[in-house]
């Protein structure tokens, strides 16, 4: 295993284990790459990866109970409670109507639906510096998510966590650097710096 590969499984666990997503029809909302629609796909019973635009990489991850949809957050061509999983990183920023595609989030999804969100906290300094100034990425801040979220699923729970993938780490190094960022996930002095907001929803109601 490399660093970077130790970095995704660490970064899985962070949120949970894509283990909460077994049996269950789930859809990857702004799947990018599909790197991570193929690894939910090793436990779900059907995977459906959406972007708003095609990805040359999608032609390298195909399995049988995976496919790729181009089509736009805000209007999802699937019929209500299609899924009963829901997995979206990092995409929220994107967008270009949030409460839209919270809406259509909450349309196609059932009642007893796993869903997972994930963020970029804006005001993590490296994200600022990195995501916010230099690249542009209007990242939102911790309540900013949970305002957002708690709007469409008031019964969701919410965490924050530190997580960054450094290159020029050897694998060695990246063991003792996600020890040290599970350390700092847990002191809260620096809560409203971490690198991530997650949200997890298992009742919609």
């Amino acid at each position: 295993m490399d660093s970077l590969k130790f970095f995704k499984k660490d970064f899985y666990e962070r949120i949970g284990g894509l283990k909460r997503f077994s049996g269950r029809r789930v859809l990857d909302l702004g799947c990018g790459d599909g790197e991570d629609a193929f690894e939910i796909s090793r436990f779900a019973k059907s995977v459906t990866a959406v972007d708003i635009q095609r990805n040359d990489q999608w032609k390298k991850r195909k399995k049988t109970n995976l496919k790729y949809k181009v089509a736009p957050a805000e209007k999802l061509p699937y019929k209500a409670n299609t899924f009963n999983g829901l997995f979206l990183k990092d995409v929220i920023h994107h967008v270009n109507d949030i409460e839209k595609t919270m809406k259509e989030i909450k349309r196609v999804t059932t009642k007893d639906a796993v869903i997972i969100l994930i963020e970029g906290n804006r005001y993590n300094p490296l994200f600022f510096i990195h995501m916010t100034k230099m690249l542009g990425h209007e990242h939102l801040s911790q309540n900013q998510f949970k305002n957002v979220v708690k709007k469409y699923f008031p019964n969701a729970k919410f965490r924050h966590f530190e997580s960054h993938y450094i290159p020029i780490l050897s694998l060695e190094m990246t063991m003792h650097y996600k020890r040290l960022e599970r350390l700092l996930s847990n002191l809260p002095f620096i809560k409203q710096f971490l690198s991530y907001n997650l949200a997890s929803v298992n009742d919609k109601n």
